[in-house]
């Protein structure tokens, strides 16, 4: 893979001035997330654009709002999204989210986010970087309670976070009155610790589907056949992206 390029299968993602590249946590929110029957989806901090367009290709009838804090990627995510099929029905707008309102109070269907999770821990001397990576600029105590009020009733919230903030995010959505309706553990490989949790939430109370994926076999490189079928639609061959 360029680094400054990554084809899939219906669309191109350039992502040359993008801090947040095109990586594993994006396509398993993506490709996980549950956009069925939904119109107005919002995707918080799109970087390159690809979730939005994951989510546009998965649902043909998704108007989607893609916000993006760094001119840089506003700007290529707008292009990405220009070259693609779904340009009609993705709308890129450059604002900071703590302090963005969408138009005419709307509600959303559908909050999508892959934040920045890294906190305490040195930063990279580049701008642009630190803040796809780092919280400061989209904490999860201004995420989640914000998200919340921007959800239509039945509406969802879904995250891909480190396992290590599942607690942290689980007592904001408590505060905020929101339920846990599926969380999917991630593992690298067979032997390997969960690193990443995928995560969804809504207002009514329900039994939590729990569920598990195992990306590697434990032979490197060879992807396991619940990995392939969950991103067969959008990987190009055999073009995987290992967990890091």
């Amino acid at each position: 893979m360029s680094n400054e390029w990554f084809q899939f299968r219906h669309f191109l993602i350039r992502q040359d001035q993008s801090a947040m590249k095109v990586g594993t946590d994006g396509v398993l929110l993506g490709t996980w997330a549950d956009c069925s029957n939904c119109r107005a989806v919002l995707d918080i901090g799109t970087g390159t654009g690809l979730i939005a367009l994951m989510v546009a290709q998965r649902n043909p009838q998704a108007l989607i709002t893609a916000l993006e804090i760094d001119p840089a990627a506003t700007k290529q995510a707008k292009e990405n999204i220009q070259a693609s099929s779904w340009s009609n029905r993705i709308d890129v707008v450059q604002a900071d989210f703590r302090t963005w309102k969408p138009a005419s109070d709307q509600k959303f269907d559908l909050i999508v986010c892959n934040p920045p999770f890294f906190t305490r821990s040195l930063k990279n001397p580049d701008f642009q970087k630190a803040t796809a990576r780092h919280d400061d600029e989209l904490p999860l105590a201004g995420l989640i309670p914000k998200s919340a009020g921007f959800l239509k009733p039945e509406g969802k919230l879904a995250l891909i976070l480190p396992v290590s903030r599942i607690q942290e995010a689980m007592a904001m959505v408590d505060e905020n009155g929101l339920y846990l309706f599926r969380r999917m553990d991630i593992r690298g490989n067979i032997n390997a610790p969960v690193k990443r949790v995928l995560l969804e939430w809504g207002r009514e109370n329900r039994v939590t589907e729990i569920s598990e994926l195992v990306i590697e076999t434990g032979i490197r490189g060879i992807y396991s056949e619940e990995y392939r079928r969950l991103t067969g639609e959008f990987y190009l061959g055999a073009r995987y992206l290992p967990l890091h």
